[in-house]
């Protein structure tokens, strides 16, 4: 396995841990979601992380960065919601949140679709 296709993987176990993540924490009630969802995307954001790595060793020095970026910010943002205690909506992180969310998902498309292509023969 070269290095790209060990990112995808990786990205993909991203979105899977994303996905599991906010099913688990949108089965409870707000003041009782413990700390599954967390673990859970403390999990994907450790694979996101080792992909933007592999993705700049690689020389996709942009897909890397910009996969980096997003996964530091989105820590970033998880630990403000982690220290914040009031418990009310903060509409400007969630949408922080969702474009970081929105650029690893297009880097993991555009890097399958380059995957694929590089898998078909001439």
């Amino acid at each position: 396995m070269d290095r790209r296709r060990t990112s995808l993987v990786l990205l993909f176990v991203f979105v899977g841990c994303t996905g599991a993540a906010i099913l688990i924490g949108g089965g409870r009630a707000a003041g009782e979601q413990g700390v599954a969802p967390l673990v859970v995307q403390a999990v994907g954001s450790v694979c996101a992380l080792a992909a933007a790595v592999l993705l700049w060793a690689d020389g996709a020095h942009r897909a890397g960065g910009v996969v980096g970026g997003a996964v530091v910010l989105l820590a970033v943002l998880d630990g403000f919601a982690l220290a914040d205690s009031g418990g009310g909506a903060n509409i400007g992180a969630g949408l922080l949140r969702l474009v970081c969310l929105l650029l690893i998902g297009m880097a993991t498309a555009r890097l399958a679709v380059d995957e694929a292509r590089s898998r078909r023969p001439q």
